[in-house]
């Protein structure tokens, strides 16, 4: 394997945790001999190169930053899992001298502005590493990544790319194949003809803006004769609810209902709840976490379209580490990661990124 290989990469060929192989690598307590040299053999085999601990103690504390939404709120439904992913890393981060920076904004591109530029000055050219998630693909979300790249700190971005900022790399699912997947779920459950009830994100979101455009083109690809009624209130949670109820009353031909996002599958599922519709249409909702599995379960959704917000942390933090430790550059500037489909008989396997 490459110069590139990792804890993790270690971890799923041998079928055990990214913890046991770290304390196999930095000959830590928790773990029998028998493991350790398993693991050691597997990393040797992997061309994992240990040289990196030794070197790091010679070298100034790296500092790397990583700056997300917050996990709280409703970043819980989606964001919590990049985090824990990062958090992750940590302990891999401390043994090679790298320091992480923790710092949340809001989810608009004013605060995202604010919180980058406040943190590059503040480090004041002690910065190596940025990994954060573009909200917006504007002119002022550019310019602050800008800062940061013409100033040779490497960026590696998630969810939302911004090609021409001089970024390492993005990664992101297909939105638009993601939007295409919910599509050809929802025309396998719903009946021929009616309307699909839709809870379209923030429009100026790119990965948003183009999951609803693939589930648009899919239906008028396959020359689907159902109906989008979409609704943009992915700030507010109220809103999202009241307009669903609304257009569930006035639309008696609503056959489905679909969530670009985590976090109005839960008002846009109450909604069809308390319109007495559970279970009579067809409904996929987005990502994995506690209430969405319940909704699986009591059988309120069909689907989720799982965009796996755990392993597009964990990846976009190794490409940017391995950059910034090993000089290692991203095979491609487009990285994306698998999305699954879950349903109530395989929601078993995925227990684990609940």
């Amino acid at each position: 394997m490459s110069s590139e290989t990792t804890l993790q990469d270690i971890a799923l060929a041998l079928g055990v945790s990214r913890t046991t192989v770290h304390r196999a690598i930095h000959n830590k307590e928790g773990i029998s001999n028998e493991v350790r040299q398993t693991i050691l053999a597997k990393a040797e085999e992997l061309g994992y190169t240990m040289n990196y601990v030794a070197s790091s103690l010679k070298r100034r504390t790296m500092n790397l930053a990583v700056v997300l939404p917050s996990e709280f709120g409703s970043g819980q439904y989606y964001y919590r899992y990049f985090w824990d992913a990062i958090r992750s890393c940590k302990a891999e981060a401390n043994d090679l001298n790298v320091h992480l920076i923790f710092d949340t904004f809001e989810e608009t591109s004013d605060s995202q502005y604010s919180v980058l530029a406040r943190i590059f000055n503040e480090n004041n050219g002690n910065l190596d590493g940025l990994l954060t998630i573009p909200v917006k693909q504007d002119e002022q979300t550019r310019r602050i990544i800008e800062r940061y790249t013409y100033n040779n700190i490497p960026v590696v971005l998630m969810d939302n790319d911004i090609p021409d900022s001089g970024r390492l790399c993005c990664v992101a699912p297909h939105n638009t194949l993601t939007g295409r997947l919910g599509a050809e779920v929802i025309s396998y459950m719903a009946p021929m003809r009616g309307k699909v009830l839709i809870a379209g994100g923030a429009e100026l979101n790119p990965s948003h803006s183009h999951n609803l455009t693939g589930f648009k083109s899919y239906l008028e690809e396959n020359k689907l004769p159902l109906e989008c009624l979409v609704i943009h209130s992915y700030a507010d949670y109220e809103k999202t609810y009241s307009e669903a109820v609304k257009l569930l009353r006035e639309h008696d031909d609503i056959v489905a209902f679909y969530s670009v996002t985590a976090r109005e599958t839960l008002p846009l599922s109450q909604a069809v709840i308390d319109c007495g519709l559970a279970g009579k249409i067809r409904g996929v909702g987005s990502d994995l976490y506690p209430e969405t599995a319940q909704l699986l379960t009591d059988n309120v959704l069909q689907a989720l379209i799982y965009k796996n917000g755990y392993d597009k942390g964990i990846r976009g933090f190794h490409l940017l580490f391995s950059y910034i430790i090993q000089k290692s550059t991203p095979a491609s500037d487009a990285v994306t990661v698998p999305i699954s489909i879950i349903m109530k008989n395989n929601l078993h396997f995925f227990k684990d990124r609940i």
